[in-house]
């Protein structure tokens, strides 16, 4: 798989590792600079590296910060507790990501817009695979009062942010847990902003379960040898898009 199909966080890591074989190989070839140059010249290196590798244009600015974010603590005494608290905090938010191997990515707002014109009339049932921060379950309950909208979200932190967003509509629900454990065969439209690594399996869980004129929708990722009935193109990343089977 493409490194620009990666997820956002890995492309970021892998422009400053990148970056830092830069500067180390011009340093063994005896470049001699001040330190906040090397600094610069890092940042400069990683918000290079970050654009070929299509990261959102939000991610330069951290990409850009970071040396000398690093350069400002270097020798700093941080209290061990400190790095614990951050790594509990990384694994609250991505730690679903690790075991399902779909990382946290957030549609846009005309995203949701499009998915509310792909809704059918009537009582719609609606699942998020994979919700976040519950922005497009939200949404969707808000503007069809008449459906049932479910999202499941496997990382905890997320999941309370997207259950706290949710809680005030009572005709949306979040599932602390595993999209691969949610019974397709009562759904209506069943979405999915997930990676290209669980697609395959996805097609295989919708075909074996999603009853003869529902919709499975995909954001931005295709299912491998099965092109979609329709392909909408939304505003966001670069390529962002979504995918409409009829099943």
């Amino acid at each position: 798989m493409s490194p620009r199909r990666w997820p956002p966080l890995l492309r970021a890591l892998l422009a400053q590792g990148l970056g830092f074989l830069g500067l180390v190989t011009l340093a063994r070839l005896g470049l001699r600079f001040p330190p906040l140059v090397w600094v610069l010249l890092q940042a400069v290196l990683a918000v290079y590296l970050s654009r070929a590798l299509a990261l959102h244009p939000r991610w330069l600015l951290l990409q850009a910060a970071l040396p000398f974010l690093v350069r400002a603590l270097w020798g700093v005494p941080v209290p061990p507790w400190v790095y614990l608290a951050l790594f509990l905090l990384l694994a609250l938010v991505f730690g679903g990501g690790f075991f399902t191997r779909v990382p946290l990515y957030l549609a846009s707002r005309d995203a949701w817009s499009q998915l509310e014109s792909l809704l059918p009339e009537g009582p719609v049932r609606f699942v998020d695979l994979g919700c976040g921060l519950g922005g497009p379950v939200a949404h969707l309950a808000k503007a069809r009062p008449d459906g049932r909208f479910l999202g499941v979200e496997a990382s905890p932190l997320s999941w309370l942010v997207a259950w706290l967003r949710c809680l005030p509509l009572r005709n949306a629900q979040i599932r602390l847990g595993s999209l691969w454990r949610v019974d397709l065969s009562g759904i209506d439209v069943a979405y999915a902003f997930l990676s290209p690594v669980p697609m395959p399996a996805l097609w295989a869980k919708a075909v074996r379960e999603m009853k003869p004129g529902s919709r499975l929708i995909s954001h931005s990722f295709e299912i491998p040898g099965q092109p979609p009935a329709r392909v909408i193109p939304v505003e966001g990343r670069a390529g962002a898009r979504l995918l409409v089977w009829e099943m």
